[in-house]
């Protein structure tokens, strides 16, 4: 999830939006500031864990799951509203 195809797609998507340099930029930035979170958390992990203990940990992988589920919910209603406008023919 971190460099998959969903956020490479993201990225370009989100690049080819932006119109001017000051939007590219600050795109970039973002990117960069992601990164280095990302790479801050995971170096951290291990005293994270000792910090949070089991009980937080449950409680923080249950939520993970929470949140992919919604995500995964989100792209099959919006995989399946194509689907139903051309079977009822609604308009778009």
């Amino acid at each position: 999830m971190i460099a998959g195809p969903g956020s490479m797609t993201n990225a370009i998507v989100l690049m080819e939006d932006a119109q001017t340099g000051t939007e590219k930029a600050i795109l970039i930035s973002a990117i960069f500031l992601v990164m280095l979170l990302t790479y801050l958390i995971l170096f951290s992990s291990s005293k994270l864990i000792r910090i949070l203990g089991e009980t937080g940990n449950n409680v923080l992988m249950r939520l993970m799951g929470l949140i992919v589920m919604v995500i995964a919910v989100e792209f099959l209603f919006s995989g399946l509203k194509p689907i139903i406008r051309d079977i009822f023919q609604l308009p778009s």
